[in-house]
């Protein structure tokens, strides 16, 4: 007898990378663990960063090889500095009214000019996912959004070894990846607002 299976949420990722450049140090871990922290929530449908690339070259591989989809906005003194902001908002709503399907958006940013998209998403019946830095992120923001998801609790996290108990002497080798992921699933949940 096979189990009925559960809707899953369908997650829109919308990255301002001028004010959050995830991964900036030209590593693809950093920002794979924020994905992984999602997908912990949902399925990944959409993934946007937001920016002048022509500034950030470097990001731009692992990035593409992550799957995000790159929008070029040309820094240029006329369009000002928030043209980025205006183009992820712009995407956002649209997805939001476009795509019924998806039912959660995750705004990766500090900004608390992203607070009236939040709360429009939410008028329509959307979950909001913050990810912002400790120092830069907007108290506003963060009280918005559903939830919010500090950028590097998830990253210093999983770079320490954890709190696990001891297990590499008491496990086969062979099952030391399954407890490993035991242990972070169990530390996840336990991380979790709600």
């Amino acid at each position: 007898m096979s189990e009925i299976p559960t809707p899953q949420s369908s997650i829109a990722v919308f990255i301002d990378y001028e004010n959050f450049p995830v991964g900036s140090n030209g590593s693809q871990d950093d920002i794979k663990l924020v994905f992984e922290r999602l997908v912990d929530k949902g399925r990944i449908t959409i993934k946007r960063a937001y920016c002048d690339w022509s500034r950030h070259e470097n990001m731009k591989p692992i990035l593409h090889e992550l799957g995000v989809e790159l929008i070029e906005i040309p820094d240029n003194s006329q369009k000002g500095k928030n043209s980025a902001d205006i183009h992820l908002a712009v995407d956002a709503l649209e997805t939001c009214l476009a795509k019924e399907h998806i039912d959660t958006f995750a705004i990766f940013s500090g900004d608390s000019d992203f607070s009236p998209l939040v709360a429009k998403l939410k008028e329509y019946d959307k979950t909001v996912i913050g990810i912002g830095r400790k120092m830069g992120t907007a108290s506003l923001l963060e009280g918005v959004c559903d939830e919010f998801i500090f950028y590097e609790d998830i990253v210093n996290k999983e770079k320490l070894p954890g709190p696990y108990p001891s297990y590499r002497s008491k496990v086969p080798k062979d099952k030391q990846k399954c407890y490993k992921l035991l242990f972070q699933t169990i530390d996840s949940l336990q991380s979790e607002n709600d």
